[in-house]
C-alpha cells in the first residue's frame, strides 16, 4: 500500500511541475492534455499529460485524414455509376436502373444532374423499370451515439453511399417584379412547401441572413416558410434538412431527371447491380484531396465519416465496413510505429462521445505526415489562422504561419496542428481541453498555442535538440 501511495504522490508532483512550466491560463492541470515538438526533429518542447485518454472531438478528423493520404492515396476518386442489363428500345430502357453508390462525399445535386447527362447523351429519354439503389459499398455505417439533441441539422446527418448534395434541399427566396416567394431546390415530389411571405420593401440595405426576417419550420416532409422578406434578400438561400438518405436520393434523381426531359422511374427501391449489367453512365468525383479541404476547414463530420468508411471498404477484410476502416488505421499505425494503445474509434470523424487519443499520439500523427510524402496536402486542407475555416476569426495576432484543426463538443475544446516560424522550422501542437468549463475555455486554449508558438518563436534552432524538460525551464 505505502509503494501505491507513493507511485501516487510521485504521479501528482510530477503533473504539478509539469503544470508549473506552462501557463494554463485559468484551467486546471487535469483538465488539459499538452503537447507540442519540432517537426525537424529534437525534444518535445512541450508535455502535459500527454499520454492521457482524452476526447478529441473534430482533432480526430486528422487521423482519418493521415490515414486516407496515405492508404488511399492523395488522387483517389469516387465512382458513381448507372448500370442496366435491360435493352434500350427507341430511347427507352426496357427495365430496370441500378444507381451504383460508392459513397462520394461531395456528391451533389450538380454532379447527379452530370451522370443523368450521360442517360440522355445517351439516348435514353425514358425508363421503363424501377430505379434500385445498390448500397453495397458500406455494409453498415458505424454510430455516433447521443446526440439526439442535435437531430436534424447538417452536420449530424449520417453518412450514405449514395449521400447526395449531403442530403439537404435549399429554400431560394426571390423579392421581384413577380412577387415575393419561396422555391425548392431541388422540386422533391415528396416535400410540401408552404410559404406565407410578406414584402419588407426595402426596409434594410443588405441580408447577410435571410432567416433574421423568415421563419422556418419543418416538421417531417412538411416545410413552412413566414415573415417578411426585405427587396435586400432577393435571391437569397438557406437549407433543409429533410427526408431519408433513399427518399431524399431517389426523389432528387427523378426531379432532376425531369428537368433533364425524362421520364420515370416507375418506383424506387434496394437492389444490387446484375452482374451482366453494363455502365450506361458514370461520374468520377475530385480527387480525395478537395474532399479533405471541406472535412478540415469546415469540420464536416458526414463527409469525414464517409471517408473512414471508404478505408474500410478501400480494406475489404472482413466484409464489416467500420470494423475494416478501424483495422486499417491500426495496421497503418503499427506500420509506421505509432503506438495505438491510447486509441478509441468510433467513426473516425470526433462526432463521438467514445473516441479517444491522446495528444501524444495526435502529435506523432502530425510529426509522420509533415515528415512523410503528404505533408503539403494534409496542411492544406487545415484551416488558416485569420483567414479561413473555423479559424477565420480566432489568432488575428498570429496569421497564417499557424494551421490547425479544430474541435468543439460539449465538454471538449481543441486544437491541433502546425506553425512554421520565419526560418522555415515547424512545431507540432496539440491542446486537448476535457471539462465541464471547456466551451467557455477558448481564450484559455487559443492562449496556451500562443504561449508554445511564442516560447519556439524565440529559441535557436539549437535549443529544440534539448530534453523536453530542459527546454521548457530554459524559456
Amino acid at each position: 500500500m505505502k509503494s501505491v501511495a507513493a507511485c501516487f504522490a510521485l504521479c501528482l508532483s510530477t503533473l504539478a511541475a509539469s503544470a508549473a512550466t506552462l501557463d494554463l491560463h485559468g484551467l486546471k492541470a487535469d483538465e488539459v492534455a499538452i503537447w507540442a515538438a519540432p517537426v525537424e526533429g529534437g525534444g518535445e518542447l512541450a508535455s502535459l499529460r500527454a499520454d492521457a485518454a482524452v476526447n478529441p472531438a473534430s482533432t480526430m478528423k486528422l487521423i482519418t485524414s493521415w490515414s486516407a493520404l496515405n492508404l488511399l492515396k492523395p488522387g483517389y476518386r469516387w465512382t458513381t455509376r448507372l448500370v442496366s442489363d435491360a435493352p434500350v428500345e427507341n430511347g427507352v430502357l426496357k427495365g430496370d436502373l441500378v444507381w451504383v453508390g460508392a459513397g462520394d462525399p461531395r456528391f451533389s445535386n450538380a454532379n447527379l444532374q452530370e451522370l443523368l447527362r450521360g442517360l440522355r447523351l445517351r439516348g435514353i429519354r425514358q425508363i421503363e423499370g424501377r430505379l434500385l439503389l445498390d448500397k453495397s459499398a458500406f455494409s453498415s455505417i458505424g454510430t455516433a451515439e447521443n446526440f439526439g439533441g442535435d437531430e436534424g441539422k447538417s452536420f449530424t446527418v449520417e453518412p450514405d453511399t449514395h449521400l447526395t448534395g449531403l442530403k439537404v434541399a435549399w429554400l431560394h427566396f426571390f423579392n421581384d417584379g413577380n412577387g415575393v416567394r419561396a422555391v425548392l431546390d431541388p422540386p422533391l415530389a415528396g416535400v410540401s412547401l408552404q410559404a406565407r411571405l410578406g414584402n419588407a420593401g426595402s426596409a434594410v440595405a443588405t441580408c447577410p441572413d435571410v432567416r433574421q426576417w423568415v421563419q422556418i419550420r419543418q416538421q417531417g416532409s412538411q416545410i413552412d416558410v413566414s415573415g417578411k422578406l426585405p427587396a435586400a434578400c432577393d435571391g437569397s438561400q438557406a437549407y433543409v434538412n429533410v427526408l431519408e438518405h433513399n427518399d431524399f436520393a431517389g426523389q432528387s434523381f427523378a426531379a432532376l431527371w425531369a428537368e433533364l426531359g425524362g421520364s420515370g422511374p416507375q418506383s424506387v427501391a434496394l437492389g444490387h447491380a446484375p452482374a451482366s449489367g453494363r455502365t450506361l453512365a458514370q461520374f468520377q468525383s475530385e480527387p480525395l484531396t478537395v474532399a479533405l479541404a471541406d472535412i478540415n476547414k469546415y469540420s464536416n463530420n458526414t463527409m469525414a465519416r464517409t471517408v473512414y468508411l471508404t478505408l474500410g471498404h478501400e480494406d475489404g477484410s472482413s466484409g464489416d465496413t467500420p470494423a475494416d476502416a478501424q483495422h486499417a488505421v491500426r495496421r497503418l499505425l503499427a506500420e509506421q510505429h505509432i503506438a495505438d494503445a491510447p486509441l478509441v474509434l468510433e467513426n473516425g470523424c470526433g462526432l463521438s462521445r467514445r473516441e479517444r487519443v491522446s495528444a501524444r499520439l495526435l502529435g506523432q500523427v502530425l510529426l509522420n505526415a509533415a515528415r512523410g510524402p503528404y505533408g503539403g496536402e494534409l496542411l492544406s486542407s487545415l484551416p488558416v489562422a485569420s483567414e479561413d475555416g473555423t479559424l477565420k476569426r480566432r489568432f488575428a495576432g498570429i496569421g497564417p504561419r499557424l494551421r490547425m484543426k479544430t474541435g468543439t463538443l460539449k465538454d471538449v475544446k481543441a486544437l491541433a496542428g502546425y506553425w512554421q516560424a520565419a526560418d522555415g522550422r515547424r512545431l507540432a501542437i496539440v491542446v486537448i481541453v476535457n471539462s465541464p468549463r471547456a466551451l467557455a475555455m477558448g481564450p484559455a486554449l487559443d492562449g496556451i498555442v500562443a504561449d508554445l508558438i511564442h516560447r519556439f518563436d524565440r529559441s535557436a534552432p539549437e535549443s529544440s535538440q534539448l530534453p523536453a524538460a530542459e527546454a521548457i525551464m530554459q524559456h
